[in-house]
């Protein structure tokens, strides 16, 4: 449980810290612990109505009026245009666990605000417990919504229409096979009215350079009046497809406020019962850490579209991504079954050897030099968390081979072993995870090659367990040790090269070379390993993360701020990712014999980081990237699928299962 009190909630401090619940269908719920809205993706309901899950904010936020005798009070904090921020005096704390939870005090009345999604629908419950001493007013005005989450609404060319009864209210855009918002309260009466609230700011977008003015629909108004005591006061908002909304709303809606606590203890059971499934599957003792990790791990599986959330708010499905997260997502947490049904659809949709780095269903995008091998990897580590060969030869390794063999002849981008057992490639447009234009890395790449070596052990594994043969990977694997080992040493550096392109050998020190030291096939001995650790620990290790220039390099940029273009070039010349800290922890231990003192190390100098950092930006969760300098502010997607699944994958294998004497490896 993280606590925020009256002091934490301070403007400067509080308005950087954002929360984020999700659905289980790509849609989410997401505000800062103010319940200001700092970025055009916040919303209370933004939802994916279609299989191409773009999500559409439907519900921006309630603005909440306390009216006790002459005297008016506001609850809700925005940002208008040439006007200061509201101050939001009232706001006590807040709490969050399982769900978000917001505490008010006005005149002597305490209000608690709740909210939970409601898991596989598109709605939400926002719930008021009220503890008064004296008769009051509420009134509450839904601010709506129609669109893309990352596009804003100015003077649209159509209308809200809209069918109101006693207690809810029926709210629709007026073009064709537009969805229907539908909000119920309990109890009070709803007013329609229909006005616009023009000019709100969300300061993020100023920051990244991004418009950041939108105008946002109130309906109308629910007016409850609060008798003195202890009562509550609960809303249903569904956002869906016309006819989904209507048959979702009629479902879940009730006059009885028992009905809505049900949401948030099944809610509360249901994140409690993944935390109690890891423990179990790795036989591993509770954990503070570990259930933030995996609460956030959820959030990331959309199960309906066997996918992986690439990060929020504006990432979607991708197959490198997807490959990178799913040890920890998925068979790190006991998620065998969505494993399985991840592997499978990424192994029926490789073609030519290339496993697809994005799909909808509009088109999929094969311009990757690494995802396949990152597929090969995966079904590896599905291997040792299950042993199920039946599964893997079955389904999986022909898909293998395939790969292998492409890699090996040639496929699309001009990717291709050369004539030393490297893989190439002289595309020219960015293959690499570090896919920008500003990082170009045509040639022989490090970690490809790494991964390469890598997948061509686990293909002579497999094909010793499925009786086939496997000396032909020995003879290419033999050659690639070989030609690696020859061609990327850099002793002068006493590391390795980045890249190899023709007889030009890049020499920048970058985060690549960790994965020929923490990837489970050896290509160097371990003298060299060490070199690299060090090099790497010295130079280009921060708390949060490796960045991905050493500051020594004149390329270097420390920090992620300024026009879009210029994010862009820091994001790979200097910022942190914190993902890499995975095989950083991998390749340390390694180094170190997997010593009670190399772990002991590990949780001192970065999981208590991570401990304190999940209170710092997205809450009980995993930033995408970070500043290179010190303080190394979050930047990018405040939670991301790599940096939670990388951090549990490792913490649940090298920390907690050694903790227990549970066998690994």
């Amino acid at each position: 449980m993280l606590i925020f009190t009256k002091e934490d909630i301070k403007l400067d401090l509080a308005r950087e810290k954002e929360w984020i619940i999700t659905n289980g269908l790509g849609g989410y719920s997401s505000s800062t612990i103010l319940g200001l809205n700092t970025r055009k993706y916040h919303g209370l309901l933004v939802t994916s109505l279609n299989k191409k899950l773009n999500r559409n904010l439907l519900l921006s936020k309630f603005e909440e009026h306390i009216i006790i005798g002459k005297n008016y009070h506001n609850l809700s904090i925005d940002k208008y245009s040439n006007t200061n921020y509201q101050k939001n005096k009232h706001l006590e704390g807040f709490v969050y666990n399982v769900y978000p939870t917001f505490n008010y005090k006005v005149e002597n009345i305490d209000i608690i605000k709740s909210i939970c999604m409601v898991h596989d629908k598109n709605a939400i419950i926002i719930s008021y417990k009220i503890i008064s001493d004296k008769n009051f007013t509420i009134k509450i005005r839904p601010l709506v919504n129609c669109r893309e989450y990352n596009k804003l609404t100015k003077e649209p060319d159509w209308v809200f229409d809209q069918i109101a009864s006693q207690r809810t209210t029926v709210i629709r855009p007026s073009y064709e096979q537009s969805p229907a918002i539908i909000i119920g309260c309990d109890r009070g009466t709803y007013k329609q009215k229909g006005i616009w609230y023009n000019n709100m700011e969300y300061e993020q977008e100023i920051f990244r350079g991004h418009d950041y003015i939108e105008n946002h629909f109130c309906p109308g108004e629910f007016i409850i009046d609060i008798k003195k005591g202890i009562s509550t006061l609960n809303f249903l908002v569904v956002g869906d497809k016309v006819d989904e909304a209507y048959s979702t709303f009629d479902n879940l809606y009730s006059l009885d406020y028992k009905e809505y606590k049900k949401f948030f203890e099944y809610e509360v059971n249901r994140i409690k019962s993944m935390i109690k499934l890891c423990y179990n599957f790795n036989n591993i003792k509770e954990d503070k850490l570990l259930p933030y990790l995996i609460q956030a791990s959820d959030s990331f599986i959309v199960k309906n579209q066997k996918s992986i959330t690439a990060g929020y708010h504006w990432l979607y499905e991708q197959g490198r991504d997807s490959m990178i997260s799913l040890p920890g997502l998925c068979l790190a947490t006991g998620r065998i079954n969505d494993a399985k049904d991840i592997l499978l659809k990424y192994a029926k949709h490789c073609s030519y050897g290339l496993v697809p780095d994005k799909i909808n269903p509009e088109e999929i995008k094969y311009n990757s030099i690494d995802t396949s091998l990152w597929f090969i990897h995966a079904v590896y580590k599905f291997y040792k968390y299950t042993n199920n060969l039946d599964f893997i030869k079955i389904n999986l390794w022909n898909k293998i081979k395939e790969i292998i063999d492409y890699y090996k002849y040639g496929t699309n981008f001009n990717i291709a072993m050369k004539h030393d057992g490297l893989i190439s490639s002289e595309h020219n447009s960015p293959l690499t995870w570090m896919n920008s234009k500003y990082t170009l890395r045509k040639g022989k790449c490090v970690e490809i090659n790494a991964l390469w070596y890598n997948s061509l052990k686990i293909a002579e594994l497999f094909a010793k367990r499925f009786n086939e043969d496997f000396e032909q990977y020995i003879v290419i694997s033999n050659m690639v040790k070989k030609a690696f080992n020859d061609k990327f040493w850099n002793d002068e550096e006493k590391c390795l090269y980045d890249r190899i392109e023709k007889n030009n050998k890049d020499s920048s020190i970058r985060p690549n070379q960790i994965f020929a030291v923490s990837l489970p096939f050896s290509i160097l001995n371990l003298r060299k390993e060490y070199m690299i650790v060090k090099k790497i620990t010295e130079e280009i290790l921060t708390p949060y993360g490796l960045r991905s220039l050493t500051p020594k390099d004149k390329n270097y940029i420390g920090f992620c701020v300024g026009s879009q273009e210029e994010r862009e070039k820091a994001h790979y010349n200097g910022a942190v990712w914190g993902w890499l800290l995975g095989h950083y922890i991998d390749a340390y231990l390694k180094i170190h014999n997997y010593s009670e003192k190399g772990k002991q190390e590990i949780e001192e100098k970065i999981i208590k980081h991570i401990a304190h950092n999940i209170k710092d930006y997205g809450l009980g969760t995993v930033s995408e990237m970070y500043d290179g300098e010190h303080p190394h502010i979050s930047r990018g997607c405040i939670s991301n699928a790599c940096s939670v699944a990388e951090i549990i994958r490792v913490y649940i294998e090298n920390i907690l299962r050694k903790k227990n004497n549970v066998k690994w490896d």
